[in-house]
């Protein structure tokens, strides 16, 4: 087994995946990454390591655990493989050793480790290797065994597991197939380990599957084309065209924010909605949700749908209504145009702790160097030590359209401190 240390570090080509993952994984989020030292379970570890050095996430939120089945002689090599790979990534890795043996009991043992790290560490998701390849596998299984829908639709990007009690599941590479990953991990020189096991055809049904029906419907399905299997290029159509269904029948559950008296708003709604999977169909039914459909024109719909794959922090105004998106969420507020841009000249001098009014807010005072301070709105030159008070807001994730209305704590040479625990 060759330990390789020279992986190619510029993952560029995985900014969609990295898209996908922060719609899920915020700075506070933790993750454990189940690693079977297969390609795809290192593939999904450095791409999941990587998408934390990139946001500049804590690296400690980030964990890895490997469950040693114990099932064949080469697993404790195995395990040390693994061990010394994130021990030289500077990252920890949690192991198990096991003692069961049918498919079904390592299964509920590996679940069991799973859950006792999520409950310990507070984890939110759990992240695995489940690919393409993977997923066609479980719904010819499902399909053969009499599985409805549901079996169809098994191994979703992001999913719920009964065995996992109380995180989600992330499959961050599941549309790729499994030929395609091992190929990846040989372009960016990612090591990996090789389950002989996976290679007999006899060992279960879905290496059958994927041994033998598989290169069939290729050899089919591909005719005079040996590059590509249009089988496999369907299924993960199919797969995406029914989540986006589903994304788009639920689509409509818009969440309203509370009335603030600064928007002097008709409504204001929040959604989070995985921008991904935005097409003219979920844009056309965002539109008549909030009447503003009457009149747009396919540009505007291109527009549109531009604005929600390639903003991060921006807005878009139409028939009268806000369209905002920050941090990941979808902000609709219809009110008067520019609304936001509003100076509040408004001031207090902190004379006491605790609540201490200005206009329309009650602000909650805790720290004695406060007092006799002036408590104001915010100015355009303001500073929150080093950072400026464009800076600071997107850092706080604090959207565009709320900056002008959160009181501050004026110290001295426009240097504040912003009082954001005042409701949104």
């Amino acid at each position: 087994m060759k330990f390789i240390k020279d992986i190619k570090w510029d993952f560029s080509q995985f900014t969609t995946l990295f898209d996908r993952l922060n719609h899920f994984v915020k700075d506070d989020t933790k993750i454990l990454v189940a690693v079977s030292g297969w390609p795809d379970s290192m593939l999904v570890s450095i791409l999941v390591s990587q998408f934390f050095v990139k946001k500049w996430f804590d690296l400690q939120n980030l964990y890895y655990v490997h469950c040693n089945h114990k099932t064949r002689s080469e697993t404790d090599e195995e395990e040390l493989f693994i061990r010394s790979f994130f021990d030289w990534l500077n990252l920890s890795v949690y192991t198990y050793s096991g003692d069961k043996f049918s498919e079904d009991d390592l299964r509920q043992w590996r679940y069991s480790n799973f859950n006792e790290l999520i409950e310990k560490h507070d984890i939110q998701y759990l992240v695995t290797g489940h690919n393409l390849t993977d997923r066609i596998e479980s719904t010819f299984m499902n399909i053969v065994r009499g599985a409805w829908i549901n079996g169809f639709l098994s191994m979703k990007f992001c999913d719920t597991n009964n065995l996992l009690e109380n995180a989600k599941i992330l499959r961050p590479i599941s549309w790729y197939t499994k030929k395609e990953i091992e190929s990846l991990c040989n372009e960016f020189n990612i090591p990996f380990v090789v389950d002989q096991t996976n290679l007999d055809e006899n060992t279960s049904l879905r290496n059958y599957i994927r041994l033998s029906l598989f290169p069939q419907l290729a050899k089919i399905s591909n005719k005079n084309d040996t590059n590509t299997c249009t089988f496999f290029e369907s299924m993960k159509q199919i797969y995406q065209d029914i989540e986006k269904l589903e994304t788009a029948e639920n689509i409509g559950q818009f969440v309203a924010i509370k009335k603030s008296w600064y928007r002097n708003a008709d409504f204001a709604y929040l959604r989070e909605i995985p921008f991904w999977f935005i097409d003219e169909k979920v844009l056309l039914i965002v539109l008549k949700k909030f009447n503003v459909y009457s009149d747009v024109s396919k540009s505007t719909l291109s527009d549109f749908l531009n604005f929600f794959h390639l903003a991060k922090q921006w807005y878009k105004y139409i028939n009268w209504v806000y369209f905002f998106i920050s941090n990941g969420k979808i902000y609709v507020i219809k009110a008067k145009q520019n609304f936001w841009e509003k100076n509040i000249e408004k001031s207090e001098i902190i004379t006491t702790l605790w609540e201490c009014n200005i206009w329309k807010e009650t602000v909650t005072i805790k720290d004695s160097e406060f007092i006799w301070c002036n408590l104001r709105y915010p100015r355009q030159w303001d500073k929150v030590w080093n950072k400026s008070r464009s800076e600071y807001c997107i850092n706080k994730k604090i959207p565009i359209f709320w900056r002008n209305f959160i009181p501050v704590i004026e110290l001295k040479n426009w240097f504040v401190v912003w009082c954001t625990d005042v409701i949104l």
